[in-house]
């Protein structure tokens, strides 16, 4: 078989990463950040405390790492002499000696060969700034992401990252060896005023004219008798219908990205956690019952009586214990639709915090569609510490599905597994 490459281009915080992860999401291909590689290999140097600016010291070392790239169902992954530097790539020490090293040939030879030998296993999509031009020149399925650079600066500036994106545009395109441009046959995309989700549909138009073959139907199996839950009993309508007509009325409640729920079969949604809106917030998506936890401390007075009746799961957040996580994937693996904030607590300023392994563990052991979804100003509407609501506009996203083989789910096994694949779900909610 004759596997193809899509190659995005572009200069820093224009989207690339993003349109990349969404494609290979979308078309179930693997997505590779070219960058992360050159990222790493300036993590190493910088470990041994070689001088980047001695082209001769970089050559030096570069021969003495045993670099090892592969994928992580549809994610690149990268080692240097063993260690996956992934936690450590944009630090501002590497953002500032990253550039120097990219331009070294003998390192964008290495490399580029090992960006190439993707092609003998898999179809990939391939961000980075050379990748039109030098890494597959011969590919027709081209794509230019651009973005205003106040735009950029300000994506950078959200990542934590602080280096100005019109230096690092000045140095990707002087450097002598594969300067950042537009490749030949490219088509260009803007991204400064579109959401992911537009950009993403612009770019699948873009590969379908080209002829990329697209997959007809998703990469899951759909029983076709699943309803993906269970039809409501009166008691979960009634709190589904007046939940959702008060954040229809009060909240303005907007959906994007409806088209890539999951209507049937089990599902393990993955949302981040913003407000107590949040469970009933998520459970308006779809048109029949669905499982959740909730705070073992809530089940008191009437809740102790209707929190079971609407499936929600007790679980004790200071100890978590098995028992709910084997509840959970014990109704999964029956048929349900089951909800999970991997965060475990509301967040205190709107951001995404750190996620607890046990989602990983539950997506691992359950083996079946993984829904991201990610909630917008449920957090202004009912702030955390606050009993009172306030008229805020509430946004709800979704994601396309995660879908792994049986042999990708085995793969995430152990601790280690059950961390990367909670880490791979929190990357795809933080995307949207």
């Amino acid at each position: 078989m004759t596997y193809q490459a899509i190659a995005i281009d572009g200069p820093a915080a224009s989207g690339k990463s993003t349109l990349a992860r969404s494609l290979a999401e979308r078309l179930g291909i693997v997505m590779v950040n070219s960058g992360a590689m050159y990222r790493a290999v300036t993590w190493k140097l910088l470990e041994n405390g070689t001088d980047t600016t001695d082209p001769a010291a970089v050559i030096e070392q570069l021969g003495k790492m045993k670099i090892v790239c592969g994928h992580d169902g549809t994610f690149s992954t990268i080692t240097i002499d063993g260690y996956d530097p992934a936690e450590h790539l944009r630090s501002s020490e590497i953002n500032a000696n990253v550039s120097r090293v990219s331009a070294i040939p003998q390192v964008r030879d290495k490399l580029v060969a090992m960006q190439r030998d993707y092609l003998k296993s898999t179809h990939v999509v391939m961000e980075g700034r050379d990748i039109g031009s030098v890494v597959f020149p011969e590919t027709p399925y081209k794509i230019y992401i651009d973005a205003d650079p106040s735009v950029r600066n300000s994506r950078r500036s959200d990542d934590g990252e602080v280096d100005s994106v019109e230096k690092r545009d000045a140095a990707d395109s002087s450097r002598k060896t594969a300067p950042l441009k537009v490749a030949d046959g490219a088509t260009v995309l803007d991204t400064s005023k579109h959401s992911i989700e537009g950009v993403t549909e612009a770019a699948i138009e873009i590969l379908r004219n080209q002829g990329f073959p697209l997959p007809e139907k998703p990469s899951y199996v759909i029983p076709e008798e699943a309803t993906g839950g269970k039809m409501m009993r009166w008691i979960y309508w009634l709190g589904w219908l007046s939940f959702g007509a008060a954040y229809r009325t009060f909240f303005g409640l907007r959906i994007i990205g409806d088209e890539n729920l999951i209507k049937a079969g089990p599902v393990l949604i993955a949302s981040n956690h913003q407000s107590f809106l949040d469970p009933p917030l998520i459970g308006n998506l779809y048109k029949d019952e669905m499982v959740f936890f909730a705070r073992k401390t809530l089940f008191k007075g009437p809740a102790k009586w209707v929190y079971p009746q609407w499936n929600a799961i007790p679980v004790d957040q200071d100890r978590p214990d098995m028992s709910s996580m084997k509840t959970v994937i014990r109704k999964l693996k029956e048929g349900w639709r089951v909800l999970v904030f991997p965060e475990g607590q509301r967040t205190l300023n709107g951001e995404i915090g750190e996620a607890a392994p046990g989602v990983g563990l539950i997506a691992a052991k359950a083996g079946v569609p993984i829904q991201p979804v990610r909630i917008y100003g449920a957090d202004e509407a009912l702030p955390r510490g606050s009993g009172k609501i306030r008229f805020a506009r509430i946004t709800v996203k979704v994601g396309p599905p995660i879908v792994l083989s049986p042999e990708e789910f085995k793969a995430y096994s152990g601790k280690e597994g059950y961390e990367a694949l909670t880490n791979r779900i929190m990357d795809a909610i933080k995307a949207l």
